[in-house]
C-alpha cells in the first residue's frame, strides 16, 4: 500500500489535518464558526471542528507530520488518530466488496439503541488510496484490558453479563446466510477460513461469503481434514471481536460502550459461544499468576446464560487442527 496506512493523517498545524487525499480538518476555537463549504462539523470541548473537501492548493500528506497525534497502528492494514479531546479518526485498508464499520454501527443503532455503540461523525471512502476513513466521538472511560486489575470480582461478571445480554439482543437479528448486514461477504474472520497463502497482500481483506447453511457446511469441511462443527440454518448478528481491548469501561466499573465494529456481520450459532474461548484476541494482558483467560471464560459462560449458546471449542480445535496448508 503506498503511502502506507500510518501516514494517512497528518497534522499540517495546530489546527489543521489532512486526512488522504480527499479531506481537511479544520478546527476553531470559536464555537459557532462553520464555514460554508464544511461538509460536516461538530464540537469537542470548546472548539468546534468542521470537515471540508481538499482543495488544489492545499498542502500534500508529505508536508504535515503524521505521527504527532496517532495513537494506535496495526501492521499495514489499520491505524487511528486523534484529533482533539473527544474526536478520533480511524483508518483502514479498503477494497471494493468491503462493507464500512459505520454500516454496522448504524445497525446496532437501529436494532437495539439500548447498545453502547461510539457516535459516528462521519465516514468516506478514499478510493484514490484503497482506504476508508471513519470520525467519531470518544467513548467514556478505558479498555477493559486496563481496567480490569482495579476492578472487583462482581464488577467482572457484570460487565460480562452485560456485553452477553447485549450480544443475544443483537443475535436475535438472523440470516439465512453468513453474510454482512447489507449482504457482502464477510471479511477476515481468519478463524474460519482456510489458510492465507503467502502472495496474500498483507493489506488485503479476505473474504468469505455469502454463503448458505449447506454452503457454509461444505467449504469448512473441505478445507480440513477434519469433521467441522454443525451448521444450523440461521446465521446470527454477532460484533465477533469482544476481546478485552473492545469493551470500554467507566471510572466507576461498569460497561461504557463496545468499540470495533468491523468484524461484526452473521455468524453459525456455534461461533458466538466458541471464538471467545479458541481465540488470542480475547486473552488479557496479565501479571504472572494471573489467569489471562477469565475474560473469556466469563464472557462464553454469560452467552450460555442469557443466550444458550453453547461453546464447542473443542469440536472446533480438532476441526482447525485439520484445515489444509496451502
Amino acid at each position: 500500500m503506498d503511502p502506507v496506512i500510518g501516514v494517512s493523517v497528518a497534522r499540517i498545524n495546530p489546527s489543521r489535518w489532512l486526512l488522504g487525499s480527499l479531506m481537511v480538518c479544520e478546527k476553531s476555537d470559536i464555537l459557532e464558526s462553520t464555514p460554508s463549504d464544511a461538509i460536516s462539523h461538530w464540537k469537542d470541548g470548546n472548539n468546534t471542528f468542521c470537515l471540508r473537501k481538499k482543495l488544489a492548493d492545499d498542502p500534500e500528506l508529505s508536508t504535515g507530520d503524521s505521527q504527532v497525534d496517532r495513537i494506535h497502528a496495526a501492521g499495514t492494514s489499520a491505524a487511528s488518530w486523534c484529533l482533539g479531546q473527544d474526536t478520533f479518526v480511524k483508518v483502514h485498508s479498503w477494497i471494493e466488496g468491503l462493507e464500512m464499520e459505520a454500516e454496522k454501527i448504524q445497525f446496532v443503532t437501529e436494532k437495539a439503541p439500548e447498545v453502547p455503540v461510539p457516535e459516528v461523525i462521519y465516514t468516506w471512502i478514499d478510493r484514490d488510496l484503497n482506504r476508508s476513513f471513519l470520525i467519531m466521538k470518544r467513548v467514556e472511560g478505558q479498555t477493559l484490558d486496563k481496567a480490569w486489575p482495579k476492578l472487583s470480582p462482581p464488577q467482572r461478571t457484570q460487565i460480562a453479563d452485560d456485553v452477553a445480554r447485549f450480544s443475544v439482543t443483537l443475535a436475535a437479528n438472523t440470516s439465512t446466510l453468513f453474510e454482512t448486514v447489507t449482504g457482502l461477504p464477510v471479511s477476515n474472520e481468519r478463524w474460519l477460513m482456510d489458510e492465507t497463502p503467502a502472495s496474500h497482500l498483507t493489506w488485503h481483506p479476505k473474504f468469505l461469503g455469502p454463503l448458505t447453511q449447506e454452503g457454509m457446511q461444505t467449504y469448512l469441511a473441505k478445507i480440513s481434514n477434519a469433521t467441522p462443527p454443525d451448521i444450523e440454518p440461521e446465521f446470527h448478528f454477532y460484533h465477533a471481536d469482544l476481546g478485552p481491548t473492545n469493551i470500554m469501561v467507566s471510572g466507576d466499573g461498569r460497561l461504557s460502550g463496545i468499540i470495533d465494529w468491523e468484524s461484526a456481520a452473521y455468524y453459525p450459532r456455534f461461533w458466538l459461544a466458541t471464538k471467545p474461548l479458541i481465540s488470542w484476541a480475547f486473552l488479557l494482558d496479565c501479571e504472572e499468576g494471573e489467569d489471562s483467560r477469565s475474560w473469556a471464560r466469563l464472557l462464553a459462560q454469560g452467552l450460555e446464560t442469557h443466550g444458550g449458546f453453547k461453546g464447542q471449542a473443542e469440536a472446533y480445535k480438532c476441526w482447525h487442527d485439520g484445515v489444509r496448508k496451502q
